[in-house]
């Protein structure tokens, strides 16, 4: 049985090396895949790392994937680890930039990758996020897939800490949004324009205001969203 684990990003750092929740939220996630590797006696899990351009620094080239696989390569290089992971098998995922785009670029790999026997599909996300995620992935995976979804609790920017019913809001919305994007292919195309603009936005906004943006951006579309 194959064993797949996808590591959703979360923008694309100026140095992803030197980013406090970056580091915090892989370095987590790299013990967890070895914890489960040692477990279940995984000997070629398969990693796939969701993100595509992101960037907010011209001439915005960085994709999240490629920025993560950079942090890993990094990581990998230190020689307790070399053993460990040598039989582990990497594959970016460069297209998506959201939630949902990350799952269906995801099942593309798969497809491509023949992978069609039954497999463990483990998704690492961000804590606030899961709902989401468990909401999408079963949509988006046939039932040959064990789903099983893991939140890591890894930001500690201001965003975290807004309210929380700003951020369950915010959240739910982003939900019925993604729902209604999966009905349509002309709904998808939208869904992918809608996130176009948010990076536009932040493309044009000053780093140190970047938290106030996410927040201001949402409250606007938040009133759009639920009229």
């Amino acid at each position: 049985m194959n064993h797949i684990f996808l590591i959703f990003g979360y923008g694309a750092p100026k140095n992803i090396s030197k980013d406090d929740n970056y580091n915090i939220y892989l370095k987590t996630v790299f013990n967890k895949i070895y914890s489960l590797t040692v477990k279940h006696k995984i000997n070629r899990p398969i990693i796939i790392l969701n993100g595509g351009h992101t960037d907010c620094y011209k001439p915005y080239r960085r994709t999240e994937a490629g920025e993560m696989l950079k942090f890993f390569k990094n990581l990998i290089e230190k020689p307790a680890l070399k053993q460990i992971i040598k039989n582990w098998i990497w594959l970016c995922e460069k297209k998506s930039i959201s939630t949902l785009e990350n799952l269906l670029y995801s099942q593309e790999i798969f497809s491509k990758k023949k992978k069609k026997m039954k497999a463990n599909l483990y998704i690492f996300c961000e804590q606030t996020r899961k709902r989401k995620v468990e909401i999408l992935s079963k949509k988006i995976f046939s039932k040959k897939y064990n789903l099983k979804v893991i939140p890591i609790d890894f930001d500690t920017s201001a965003n975290r800490y807004l309210d929380a019913k700003f951020i369950k809001r915010k959240e739910e919305q982003d939900i019925k949004h993604a729902l209604w994007a999966l009905k349509s292919s002309a709904n998808l195309k939208k869904h992918h324009q809608f996130f176009q603009k948010k990076l536009k936005i932040f493309r044009k906004t000053k780093q140190s205001r970047h938290v106030k943006t996410i927040e201001d951006w949402w409250k606007f579309k938040l009133k759009e969203l639920e009229k």
